[in-house]
């Protein structure tokens, strides 16, 4: 499913577009149970960022998120799929060239002490010389302002990466995250952002998990 003239110009004013729907009941379907299946296999790592940032937040010190990386590297029908026109299309026509897979990564915040994330660049953890790396996250749940779902600040792209406090986990402590603009989004849905975009997203205060993988994509 291509994006629309509006969504790709939404992306390169906004620095993020949300793209519902680009993944149907049955392929999700597939992709989480070898998804499970990858689980079962390797286990969950535990990635909670630390740092005083967390501090602003009740029970903090409770603060849990699991992650499997490498998901192309340990599954096949991951990295076929993670490669395919299913999702080459829509990110070829956000960048505007040929693209290709970098790295794709499971990040899941579990019930009640899924962590939140403080506003932040991922260009500041890597492909920092690479602005037209395009991130796009599938949504496996869906999310909401209750488990955490992403927002966004409008426009960011285009100053190239900030300066990062590096303590802890690097973060930007001059951006309040109620300023950034939500996104919830349905199990399907894709929302990509650039590099440079910042972003962050709440704690997850719901009962149940919320789970998103992390797709990236750099110019072939």
């Amino acid at each position: 499913m291509r994006p629309s003239s509006q969504q790709v110009a939404d992306y390169q004013q906004n620095g993020f577009v949300h793209l519902p729907g680009v993944v149907d009941a049955a392929r999700l379907g597939e992709l989480v149970a070898q998804l499970q299946a990858v689980v079962l296999e390797v286990g969950h790592t535990d990635s909670t960022w630390q740092g005083k940032w967390r501090q602003r937040y009740t029970d903090s010190e409770r603060f849990t998120l699991k992650t499997v990386d490498k998901l192309a590297r340990r599954s096949a029908f991951w990295k076929t799929w993670l490669s395919s026109r299913e999702m080459l299309d829509p990110i070829e026509a956000l960048g505007g060239k040929p693209m290709q897979l970098a790295d794709a990564m499971l990040l899941m915040k579990p019930p009640e002490t899924g962590q939140a994330f403080p506003p932040h660049q991922d260009a500041a953890y890597y492909a920092a010389n690479q602005p037209e790396y395009i991130i796009a996250t599938l949504h496996l749940d869906a999310t909401t302002t209750e488990n955490g779902a992403l927002r966004f600040l409008p426009g960011s792209h285009t100053q190239g990466l900030l300066e990062h406090n590096r303590k802890g986990k690097a973060h930007l402590p001059a951006v309040d995250i109620a300023e950034l603009v939500e996104v919830p989004a349905q199990p399907g849905d894709l929302v990509c952002c650039s590099i440079y975009t910042v972003h962050g997203s709440l704690p997850n205060r719901s009962p149940a998990p919320r789970a998103i993988v992390r797709i990236g994509y750099q110019p072939a």
